[in-house]
């Protein structure tokens, strides 16, 4: 008897298992999942600190930079690789511009063929009309073909007269001033940039005007000689400021001395060196000018520095 109601109640289970997906409603959940599975619609994902460059980074290869060089608006390079950035800047730059060179050509040609054949139908039409034989009969087609404009013309001009400001042209029908724009974009290329432009703003970005860095390694253990392709980061080297010695990190403001390129904290500059105007490091005079602020990273936090979500743009999901 015992065995048949512990039988009886391993059988019962509740319908919450088996009717967890009958519901009629197409829930928010569900559309996230399948959107995300099936690529449809705007994916936004929380990017994590693996994915975030630290302070003393290179902006291009995400390293630690071995020779880091610094931008006047406070982007960090390695040398090398804002090098090869500057030279394949400089190549592709060549090959538009050789490409523009080549479009104004045929442009060129275009409408010096168009400039040709509209002196030689006014020739032959001049030919024609000036012709015994065919004198007569070619003013009578004169005729006929002014008398044809003249009906266009006045059908065009009613057409005008007929419309009303705010109706759109249809997408059937021909606009003739789009049809001017295209012909008049197609004859006039796009003249390239030919600027190296940073990565980062965007702005202009000359070799020369590229600063050397140099930062102040703090040693927090047995100092090993760093290997090809290792970080410093797993040799436990951190940076620091070269006035205060404090240890410098992502969410601690930095300056880099132009005069000098060693790398201080904001909070030193501010206090300290804004009010004697001269770099302690081989004490040089300095600037407004001289100070550069190091456009810093984030620590993974959720702050204003950086954006720390990720987004990609895709067609939405019909319903």
């Amino acid at each position: 008897m015992e065995k048949t109601e512990n039988s009886q109640s391993c059988v019962k289970m509740t319908r919450h298992s088996k009717n967890c997906t009958a519901n009629t409603v197409y829930t928010y959940h569900e559309r996230k999942k399948d959107a995300k599975h099936s690529g449809y619609g705007t994916q936004t994902v929380r990017l994590g600190k693996d994915s975030i460059r630290n302070f003393d980074c290179c902006c291009l290869t995400l390293q630690p930079a071995k020779d880091p060089v610094i931008t006047p608006d406070g982007f960090l390079y390695d040398r090398a690789a804002i090098l090869e950035y500057i030279l394949s800047q400089k190549a592709d730059i060549k090959r538009r511009q050789k490409i523009y060179e080549k479009q104004l050509d045929r442009a060129a040609r275009e409408v010096a063929e168009k400039k040709r054949a509209v002196r030689e139908k006014e020739a032959r039409e001049f030919m024609a009309l000036n012709t015994l034989d065919t004198h007569s009969q070619a003013s009578v087609q004169a005729a006929e073909s002014k008398a044809l404009a003249n009906i266009v013309a006045r059908r065009f001009t009613s057409v005008e007269h007929s419309y009303k400001p705010g109706s759109a042209a249809s997408f059937w029908t021909s606009d003739p001033s789009n049809e001017a724009t295209s012909s008049t974009a197609e004859l006039e290329p796009q003249k390239p940039d030919t600027v190296v432009r940073c990565p980062m703003s965007g702005k202009a970005l000359r070799y020369k005007d590229l600063i050397t860095v140099n930062f102040t390694d703090v040693e927090v253990g047995p100092r090993v000689p760093l290997k090809a392709g290792e970080s410093s980061v797993a040799q436990d080297v951190r940076r620091c400021c070269a006035v205060s010695k404090d240890i410098l990190s992502n969410s601690t403001p930095c300056v880099v001395l132009k005069t000098s390129g060693s790398v201080v904290k904001k909070e030193v500059v501010d206090r300290i060196l804004k009010n004697e105007m001269v770099d302690p490091i081989n004490g040089q005079k300095m600037t407004e000018s001289d100070f550069i602020e190091v456009q810093i990273g984030s620590g993974g936090f959720s702050d204003e520095r950086s954006i720390l979500t990720a987004t990609r743009w895709a067609p939405v999901m019909p319903s």
